[in-house]
């Protein structure tokens, strides 16, 4: 069967819209950030406060119902989960240890003077999702993280006191760091 010249194209049209529909459909897999030095170095990351907020009350919620006491919010946790999504926002890295080899043990040592004896992370990270709707995007984080064993039990330890969350953006990528603690002594 021989197509004419239209129908060839609109079979290429529709071929090629088919593989963007499909890219769209799988996050990250097609999008690759582009290099820190495009951004612009005056950029600013937005901390969605929010999405902590509500992603410190799914934990909790998540907790409760497998008969879990809550976390408490530390606010030094806090300040570690934010630095590390800023850092791997501004150097564009996705990992637990940073590009010097500092992991969390390596960032917690010189802030906390030991207080914690019990330590763990989970981090996120998504693109282009909409995160004026806090509720949907922290949904979307503790999703990903209820559906991967690693990061669920990190949310499920019993031993894990505190926590703290830092969630950033930029342009239109957006990272999550939740710390988790246990106190040294049990407090």
């Amino acid at each position: 069967m021989k197509l004419s010249i239209k129908s060839t194209v609109m079979v290429a049209v529709a071929g090629f819209l088919a593989a963007v529909l499909f890219a769209s459909q799988v996050p990250g897999q097609f999008f690759k950030p582009p290099p820190m030095s495009s951004r612009g170095s005056t950029a600013q990351i937005l901390h969605l406060k929010e999405v902590e907020q509500m992603v410190f009350r799914f934990a909790n919620d998540a907790r409760r119902r497998h008969g879990l006491p809550s976390l408490a919010r530390d606010a030094g946790l806090d300040v570690l989960a934010g630095e590390h999504s800023d850092d791997m926002l501004r150097r564009n890295f996705f990992s637990h240890i940073n590009p010097e080899g500092r992991s969390l043990k390596d960032r917690l040592a010189p802030v906390s003077g030991g207080a914690f004896s019990r330590t763990g992370e989970n981090i996120w990270r998504g693109s282009g999702q909409n995160y004026n709707d806090s509720r949907l995007l922290a949904g979307m984080i503790m999703n990903s993280w209820m559906s991967s064993p690693g990061h669920r039990d990190n949310i499920l330890r019993p031993e894990y006191t505190h926590t703290g969350i830092g969630i950033g953006a930029l342009g239109r990528e957006i990272l999550a760091t939740q710390v988790f603690g246990q106190r040294a002594g049990g407090r």
